[in-house]
């Protein structure tokens, strides 16, 4: 099975790598990739073409639902899992994440536990392709 790609999209360095680290501690050959905002991170993913998105929502220039919006709009990505990452989630913005496009939304703090499960859904996902 082929190990998923993850783009974090993350302006704290310190949460995005410990994001990084969750990755790669249950599946090391994971391929990761850190964008520090959603400007940023819409360039890339047309070459990187994740698997799954770790998208922060409050971030500076393109917050994380300009960002699910605008990456809906791109062909490269329509496959793509998004998994919203906030200390901001009530039912309001998390149906509104949902029905921007993510498939998911997390309360951080994240633990280990919720990314190995998440990593795992997408692979299950990518292996019935």
């Amino acid at each position: 099975m082929k190990e998923p790609s993850v783009l974090i999209v993350e302006d704290d360095e310190v949460a995005a790598e410990i994001l990084q680290q969750f990755v790669h501690h249950h599946r090391p050959e994971a391929r990761v990739e850190w964008c520090w905002n959603g400007y940023e991170a819409l360039v890339r993913v047309q070459d990187f073409q994740p698997d799954l998105i770790l998208l922060d929502y409050m971030m500076p220039k393109l917050d994380g639902r300009e960002f699910i919006a605008t990456l809906r709009t791109l062909d490269s990505c329509r496959g793509c899992h998004i998994a919203v990452i906030s200390a901001y989630v009530d039912r309001i913005n998390e149906k509104g994440f949902l029905d921007l496009g993510a498939q998911e939304v997390l309360s951080k703090p994240v633990n280990s536990a919720q990314i190995a499960a998440l990593l795992d859904r997408v692979a299950a996902e990518r292996a019935a392709i």
